[in-house]
């Protein structure tokens, strides 16, 4: 018999089988996949956009490099056009870099066409590839998770908020200045940014949940930090070579070789990243039912579920608290970063915005997100911040949901679709003045033609960040608090003399500063007074 009694292909069969057929069969199906696989990058080729000529089954793997990506596709640009296409190991990517091109694909009504997330295999085996908002596929649980989002912390919800927002941008800049003291004694040059990250944990653990973080000990606030940069990790395509070849997936850990050691790093971060997303919000959970819950995101949406609501409804807030963390803290650090950077080889623009909130708010008070709309040059210098060196210059990738043309070109089902951030910060179309300089002035009524990067920073049509209000007040009061507090200048030596750091950053996904000396120096005593009483305050209640 052939089969058993339930049907099932016997295995030995197999060895009844003639030699022949058993070397033929394996061949022909190799064959049939060789041939899908060919007319597959014929037809593409076939009514493909241009780009840089690839090797036969690599395409252009070898030639896409690990770090500063962004950089070789602005190259790319300028050789092919707005529209390049390339292939790795039969996956076509299309890369965009201007802002017609984004605009009419990615941007506008055709978004849909392009609106799904690839799939990334670290990220599955952590648990998050279909949970958390920022990456899973278009499906019903990722609308249900974004309009929580827009509903709760979108821009109307965002006054709930101002308060929580100044108190911590206040405690950020405070601490900043404690920590710079603390770093001119131990020569320390990277502090800066890490406050900025701990006071983003602290701030986000309160609004998403409610729960007041003190100390850098804080377990939940340690837990939460390790997940963000793991998750950074795994979505970065090139970082693990099982997001780039999936069947690798299933190699098992157990293996002792290299090759299985993206096996044992996934059992490793898996617990914690899961319990970074559960413990805090099983709290608020419980929080809500005995009837004392502090004011939060989770604790708005639990309190606003219809009665005999079931299990997905709670999941969905679960990941969409979950996703906030990740995709805030250490993207919006780079930002302060860069702020840090360009003021330093440009005490001008201090100047200018000094006079700007001297005038405007006064030495009597701090600022408040209330006077964002009487500070024109401030708000000149964060869109520069944004625009001279983007946080994530080629973003999250996109995939086509369908066959979509464009230009006449196609773009087939399952391509990778970026949007290039960095190039459009670079268009001298968009921004006629020197697009490598920093220059807050370009966004002057005289020079109206320069686009608003927050148009384009925060992503896109319906994958657009849906944290993006949150994002832009932290940023935006964490500077003007900065700007109306301190001076920001180049680090003295033991004589005095100033030194000057280099303008590097990373070439991963986020586009941080590499660490550099500065020197922090509070404007007056009384802006520390105002500072340390207001701290004080919030602190208190």
């Amino acid at each position: 018999m052939s089969q058993d009694t339930e049907g099932k292909l016997d295995p030995r069969i197999l060895f009844s089988l003639p030699p022949a057929l058993v070397t033929t069969v394996p061949l022909l199906a190799s064959l049939a996949v060789a041939i899908w696989f060919l007319a597959r990058q014929l037809l593409v080729r076939r009514y493909a956009p241009p780009g840089p000529k690839g090797l036969p089954v690599l395409g252009n793997a070898g030639q896409i490099p690990e770090a500063y990506a962004w950089l070789y596709y602005t190259r790319l640009a300028k050789e092919f056009g707005d529209v390049v296409k390339l292939t790795a190991l039969g996956q076509p990517i299309f890369i965009l870099s201007s802002a017609k091109a984004i605009s009419d694909l990615i941007a506008n009504h055709r978004s849909g066409s392009v609106a799904g997330r690839p799939y990334l295999a670290m990220l599955d085996l952590l648990g998050w590839s279909k949970s958390i908002t920022v990456l899973s596929a278009s499906t019903p649980r990722w609308q249900a998770q974004r309009k929580l989002l827009h509903q709760f912390l979108g821009p109307q919800a965002m006054p709930l908020y101002h308060s929580m927002i100044e108190e911590h941008a206040r405690m950020f800049v405070r601490d900043a200045m404690k920590q710079h003291t603390k770093e001119e004694e131990q020569k320390e040059e990277d502090g800066f940014m890490d406050v900025f990250v701990f006071t983003m944990a602290k701030l986000v653990l309160r609004m998403t949940y409610g729960i007041k973080v003190t100390s850098q000990d804080d377990p939940m606030a340690i837990t939460a930090d390790k997940a963000a940069l793991n998750f950074g990790d795994a979505i970065e395509v090139g970082k693990f070579k099982v997001n780039i070849f999936p069947i690798m997936r299933h190699i098992p850990a157990w293996i002792p070789l290299p090759i299985a050691e993206f096996q044992r790093t996934a059992a490793k971060w898996k617990a914690y990243m899961l319990t970074a997303v559960t413990t805090p919000f099983e709290r608020v959970k419980s929080d809500v039912a005995a009837g004392k819950a502090e004011p939060s995101f989770a604790a708005r949406c639990l309190e606003n579920l219809p009665p005999g609501h079931g299990i997905e409804d709670e999941e969905n807030i679960l990941w969409a608290a979950g996703s906030l963390y990740v995709a805030a803290a250490r993207t919006t650090s780079t930002t302060m970063g860069t702020l840090l950077l360009a003021m330093i080889f440009h005490p001008e623009v201090q100047a200018k915005a000094h006079a700007e909130i001297e005038r405007e708010v006064g030495s009597e008070r701090l600022p408040h997100l209330k006077d964002r709309k009487n500070l024109p040059y401030v708000e000149n210098i964060f869109k520069e911040v944004l625009r001279w060196h983007p946080s994530t210059p080629i973003g999250l990738p996109h995939t086509a949901t369908e066959d979509t043309e464009y230009r006449g070109y196609t773009i087939p089902k399952g391509s990778m679709v970026f949007g290039n951030i960095w190039a459009l910060s670079r268009d001298p179309t968009v921004y006629p003045s020197d697009p490598e300089e920093f220059d807050p002035d370009r966004y002057n009524d005289t020079n109206s033609g320069s686009m608003d990067p927050k148009t384009y920073i925060f992503g896109w049509g319906r994958r657009a960040c849906p944290g993006q209000a949150f994002a832009e007040a932290m940023l935006w009061m964490s500077v003007v608090t900065l700007l109306a507090t301190t001076h920001m200048g180049p680090a003295l030596d033991s004589k005095g003399k100033e030194v000057i750091p280099e303008k590097k950053f990373t070439g991963g996904l986020v586009h941080s500063p590499h660490p550099f000396p500065y020197r922090l120096v509070p404007r007056s005593q009384v802006m520390v007074g105002l500072l340390e009483a207001s701290v004080d305050a919030d602190l208190s209640v």
